[in-house]
């Protein structure tokens, strides 16, 4: 996809948009000295997006990892995933082929295979066949020169993997679960197996030059729990070492019943599972905005949504964690209806078109670089 290109220099960044919908602290030293370390060519800072639907088409995330490259350096794409093949919506700038079926698995569904930190994953129906991907059609280009894959081979009878030329071989095993580190081609990518049943559960690309590497990903329906009762979250969460976690939850909990106890407790624990795999990380908290329900063939304000925001300000305060207050930066109350005027909104009223998305992505840009770039 191609963006449109919002010029603020650093300079400004310090500057302006002073806002209080992201609390700073001493804390944050490490962070600016990493940002500072990329602005004299050394060094990569690593951004872990988790969210919904919001998140999944990469229209927001993307914007933010656009302008924040634009400015600060690209240190690659980050996380891909074939959503085509578990046919569904997906990123545009990464496409995927494959000469085989696929079934797919998910979060928030009942599922019989294992699923990545992605919250997707996809499991062949072959026992051999291939995958190829293309990326970095957008304007970036994301220069990637370093592949990772993490996966599975289940029913194992002398199986291999290879990734564009780097291969792993095993023994007979009920289940294979390993990675694989690799070489980015400039054109074409390509995993091929055989000898068990294929499972992709993440995939990474970047580069060694220094920069911004921002991985996001998305899951329709997603709520905090849906994250925690994933068995493999905690697991793969280490292999992305993010510096800061940026976690975009809490629209699908809004449109539920309303258990504030079951709600608190399953934010403690996926906060709690993000401290204790990635425990220098800085965590930022995205207080979800408004959005409205159809009663009476008439858009009423989900005052359920205020519950959401005030639980996890509550936590923020409790644990010591970033908040980004996005339905403040969107405008306050009102906002998506105002939003809905110029053209940004979904017919639903809880979602965004591709536009009002990267406009949003552009307001998380400026929180950061406020945060990141702010005078102490």
């Amino acid at each position: 996809m191609k963006f449109f290109l919002l010029s603020i220099s650093i300079l400004f960044f310090s500057q302006v948009f002073s806002q209080n919908s992201i609390q700073l602290d001493d804390s944050l030293k490490e962070l600016k000295l990493k940002i500072q370390n990329i602005t004299l060519n050394k060094g990569q800072f690593t951004i872990l997006h988790i969210g919904d639907s919001h998140m999944q088409p990469n229209n927001l995330s993307g914007m933010t990892r656009y302008l924040l490259q634009k400015e600060l350096g690209n240190a690659g794409r980050g996380l891909i995933f074939p959503y085509t093949l578990a046919k569904t919506n997906g990123p545009k700038d990464v496409t995927f082929r494959s000469n085989i079926t696929w079934d797919n698995a998910w979060i928030i569904k009942p599922h019989t295979f294992d699923i990545g930190l992605t919250g997707i994953s996809i499991q062949s129906k072959s026992n051999k066949g291939y995958i190829v991907w293309k990326s970095g059609s957008d304007t970036l280009k994301y220069p990637s020169s370093q592949g990772f894959l993490s996966f599975q081979i289940q029913n194992c009878q002398d199986c291999k993997i290879e990734v564009n030329g780097r291969k792993k071989s095993y023994t007979s095993s009920s289940l294979v679960t390993d990675t694989i580190h690799f070489n980015m081609s400039l054109d074409s990518n390509k995993i091929q197996f055989s000898g068990g049943t294929f499972r992709l559960l993440d995939l990474i690309e970047k580069s060694s030059n220094p920069g911004i590497l921002y991985h996001s990903t998305g899951v329709a329906g997603a709520t905090f729990q849906s994250y925690v009762d994933n068995p493999l979250f905690e697991k793969e969460l280490a292999y992305f070492a993010p510096d800061l976690v940026i976690v975009s939850l809490g629209t699908n909990e809004s449109v539920k019943k309303w258990d504030e106890a079951q709600f608190k407790k399953n934010v403690n624990a996926f906060i709690s599972s993000l401290k204790k795999e990635v425990p220098t990380a800085k965590i930022l908290i995205v207080l979800p905005n408004e959005n409205y329900l159809l009663v009476n063939e008439k858009w009423n304000y989900n005052e359920r949504i205020d519950l959401v925001r005030t639980a996890l300000t509550n936590i923020c305060l409790e644990q010591d964690l970033l908040i980004y207050d996005q339905h403040i930066a969107m405008g306050g109350k009102g906002s998506m209806l105002e939003w809905e005027q110029k053209n940004l909104v979904n017919k639903d009223h809880i979602h965004f078109l591709r536009k009002g998305y990267q406009e949003q992505g552009k307001l998380l840009y400026l929180k950061l670089a406020e945060l990141l770039l702010g005078s102490e």
